[in-house]
Formats: C-alpha cells, structure tokens, sequence
C-alpha cells in the first residue's frame, strides 16, 4: 500500500453515505465550495482538498505550462495523489 498524501482539506460529515468530492479554482480553497456542495445535496457527507500546487501564489490541483496548456505529466502525478486520498 503506497503512502496517503496528505492535504489541507475540510470534511462536513453528512446525514446519507454519500460524499461530494469539491475541487475548487486556480486561487480557491477547501472552504469556497462547501456552500455550494450543501446546496447541491443537503445530505452528503462534503469532502474538500485545496490544491497542493502552488502559480502565482495561488493555490491549484496541478501545473500547467501556460493559459490552456496543462503539464500532462504532472496532471497524472496529481490525479493518483488525490485518488490515493
């Protein structure tokens, strides 16, 4: 079994078994979607990572190499460390 990443995150346990996965903006974080996850479904249980990736001081989910060009290497990387979570 690999290591857990760790991540700054918010959990809201819910009332049903369902859980909400909220991944925010470039310079969002794990409380800017909680509002919405609530509305979108009262009884969920809301789980919410910030993005360990750091442009412009901002956090993000991973590293793009311009506006629209995204590091696909690093974009696997991080799509396994938050399934790993």
């Amino acid at each position: 079994m690999r290591p857990q990443p760790d991540f700054i995150h918010e959990f809201v346990q819910g009332a049903s078994s369902r859980t909400l996965l909220l991944l925010h903006g470039t310079g969002g974080n794990e409380r800017d979607l909680i509002p919405l996850g609530r509305e979108l479904d009262p009884n969920a249980s809301l789980l919410s990572p910030r993005g360990k990736i750091l442009e412009s001081g901002m956090p993000r989910f991973f590293r793009r190499l311009a506006e629209g060009v995204f590091d696909l290497e690093d974009l696997k990387t991080r799509t396994n460390e938050l399934a790993d979570f």
